[in-house]
């Protein structure tokens, strides 16, 4: 039976391209013992079993009969705040936003580019880890290493995050003056086609332009990974009355993984051990930040979460603040109730191209019927 359940892991494992060190991370099982689970050796205890069947998604029953039998949780988690925090003056924005990444799609297919990552499925819609506290949180850092493996990049610095969201994920990009109160980013899907709406008068985001890539990045992980049942999925991210649910937990640290990969850190330390003093911890957060462009709090947080910072600084780091030196990470945004810049750029060629009319470009970029089109305005 040993050898079954050793062969049923085994197999589970590699076959979704799980290491043992992010096993480890996601069901709290230390590599040893995960180690000897695989080679059939006995000291796995049935809890530990459990842990690792849920980290692969797997039915523990079952795979205590040495079976495997896929069992994925049934709860869907989402933080939605109440509808009242919603105002409905932003359904047209909303509304104009998919229409943005229907176009997207739609655009890629008719110039016969290969589909981005969403309209392909390369990412299939998963619930959040929650069967530890801890495991909604690590499920965001593995997922955010996955993209980033993916994207051919698991250690250096991310480049213009809109550009990417755009053109790798096929998630359209947009800024608009939105009516609900206290919301700094909205992500919103609809079957493949998806789109990220920033708040153009996000005061936090003026006075610290690197907040901007933190917004990308938690609602990438949104747009992605959360599943829905069906119709139009939509998540608001607001500044205060932040919700502890699971899969707002794994937003977050998907977006400090994916900005600040714990093995890109690890190339540029040599640390024996836990920083324990705040002088030098606060030194490690500066050039850490100056590398990878990341906020002071993500920065602190995520150094601590990863143990390369004492968890006990943590508070104390997070008042006292780092200096930021370099010049922040290049991230270009449309202007303010501008479409989409990819998609303006996807319809600049389907137009030259023949593929759609002066028309169709006008009513996909939401122009006016006598307005210009914007690559001849540029003639």
């Amino acid at each position: 039976m040993l050898d079954r359940i050793a062969a049923t892991v085994r197999a589970v494992r590699e076959r979704g391209g799980t290491s043992l060190e992010d096993l480890a991370a996601r069901s709290g099982v230390p590599i040893p013992a995960l180690t000897a689970l695989e080679q059939g050796r006995r000291g796995v205890t049935t809890t530990q079993l459990e842990d690792v069947a849920a980290a692969l998604s797997l039915d523990a029953v079952a795979l205590l009969n040495g079976h495997e039998v896929s069992r994925r949780a049934p709860s869907v988690f989402l933080r939605h705040q109440p509808m009242q925090d919603f105002d409905d003056r932003d359904a047209d924005a909303l509304d104009d936003a998919v229409e943005q990444g229907r176009s997207l799609a739609a655009l890629h297919r008719l110039l016969g580019e290969p589909q981005p990552a969403l309209q392909a499925g390369t990412f299939p819609l998963r619930e959040p880890a929650a069967h530890r506290q801890d495991a909604p949180a690590q499920d965001g850092y593995l997922l955010a290493r996955e993209v980033r493996r993916w994207l051919g990049n698991p250690a250096d610095p991310i480049g213009d995050l809109r550009a990417i969201v755009e053109e790798r994920f096929g998630i359209a990009v947009v800024v608009r003056r939105l009516e609900s109160s206290r919301v700094t980013a909205v992500c919103v899907r609809a079957e493949t086609a998806a789109a990220i709406v920033l708040e153009a008068r996000d005061a936090q985001r003026a006075q610290n332009p690197l907040l901007g890539r933190v917004y990308l990045a938690h609602e990438l992980c949104h747009a992605l990974f959360d599943p829905s049942a069906g119709g139009l999925h939509i998540v608001i991210d607001v500044t205060l009355d932040r919700k502890a649910q699971a899969a707002e937990q794994r937003a977050r640290a998907f977006a400090a993984e994916f900005l600040l990969p714990r093995e890109g850190v690890r190339q540029m330390t040599d640390l024996p051990g836990q920083l324990l003093g705040p002088s030098a911890a606060l030194d490690l957060i500066a050039r850490v930040r100056n590398r990878f462009g990341t906020p002071h709090p993500i920065a602190a947080n995520h150094l601590c979460n990863q143990g390369l910072i004492a968890v006990d600084l943590r508070e104390e780091l997070a008042a006292r603040g780092s200096t930021f030196t370099e010049r922040p990470p290049e991230m270009t945004l449309p202007e303010t109730d501008a479409p989409s810049m990819f998609v303006t750029q996807l319809a600049g060629r389907a137009h030259g191209d023949g593929f759609i009319t002066d028309s169709e470009a006008r009513v996909i970029l939401g122009l006016d019927h006598l307005a210009p089109l914007p690559w001849e305005a540029e003639l």
